[in-house]
C-alpha cells in the first residue's frame, strides 16, 4: 500500500509535487510555531511553581545561582535543566509524558505520595546533559583540550568526565552538581519527610 502510494507520487509531474512540497513545509512550519510557544510557556518558573507541591523547590530555586544568585543577574527557566535540548521530538515528548504525570500526582494521586530521597538518587534522569552544556558551552571545549597536572582542577575532573562518560552512565553533570539550582532542597524534603511520618504516627 504505501509502495504503491509513494509510486504514485513519484509520478506526479514537477509543477505539481514542488507545490505540494511547499505547502507541507508551510503548514509543517505554521503548526511548529504554537507547539513551541506552548512549550516554552508551560516551562516558565511562574507555571511550573504554581502547584503547591513546588513550594520548596520554588524557595531553594531563588536562593541559588541560577535562581539569580548571580554577577550577572541571569534567571534559568525550569525548562532549561529539565527539558533536553537534543532534538524538538524529544523535547516535546519529555514535556508531553512528565507533564501528564505531573498533573496525575498533583490532582489524582497526591504528592504526599512522593519519595524525594528516591527522586534525588535519580536525579540525573530529569535533568539533561544537553540542556546543561547547552548554556555552559565552554565546560567540554576546556576540558577536551589540552588539561595538564597544572590546568585548574575542574578541567581535569571534568577530562575524565568526557573521557568515560559513555562507558560510564553515573558520569553526569547531575551526579556533582546537584546544589547550584536548589541548594538545602534535599535536607528541606527531608525535613519534610520526617514531619510527615511523624504527623502519621501521632494519628
Amino acid at each position: 500500500m504505501l509502495k504503491n502510494a509513494w509510486l504514485r507520487i513519484k509520478g506526479l509531474p514537477r509543477s505539481v509535487l514542488l507545490p505540494l512540497l511547499a505547502g507541507g513545509v508551510a503548514i509543517g512550519l505554521l503548526l511548529s510555531l504554537p507547539a513551541t510557544e506552548m512549550v516554552h510557556y508551560f516551562s516558565t518558573n511562574e507555571f511550573c511553581s504554581g502547584c503547591h507541591s513546588m513550594k520548596t523547590v520554588k524557595e531553594t530555586f531563588a536562593e541559588s545561582i541560577h535562581g539569580g544568585k548571580n554577577s550577572q543577574g541571569f534567571v534559568a527557566d525550569c525548562g532549561s535543566c529539565h527539558l533536553p535540548t537534543s532534538n524538538v521530538v524529544h523535547e516535546l515528548w519529555v514535556k508531553g509524558t512528565v507533564g501528564l504525570r505531573h498533573i496525575f500526582m498533583e490532582y489524582i494521586a497526591g504528592t504526599e505520595l512522593l519519595d524525594h530521597e528516591e527522586f534525588h538518587a535519580k536525579r540525573t534522569t530529569f535533568n539533561y546533559e544537553s540542556s546543561c552544556l547547552n548554556c555552559h558551552r565552554r565546560i567540554e571545549p576546556r576540558a577536551t583540550g589540552l588539561v595538564t597536572s597544572a590546568s585548574p582542577l575542574s578541567d581535569q575532573v571534568h577530562k575524565i568526565v568526557f573521557e568515560y562518560r559513555d562507558q560510564e552512565e553515573t558520569f553526569h553533570c547531575a551526579t556533582c552538581h546537584f546544589r547550584e539550582a536548589h541548594p538545602g532542597l534535599r535536607e528541606e524534603m527531608r525535613a519534610l519527610w520526617r514531619e510527615k511520618k511523624i504527623a502519621e504516627a501521632l494519628q
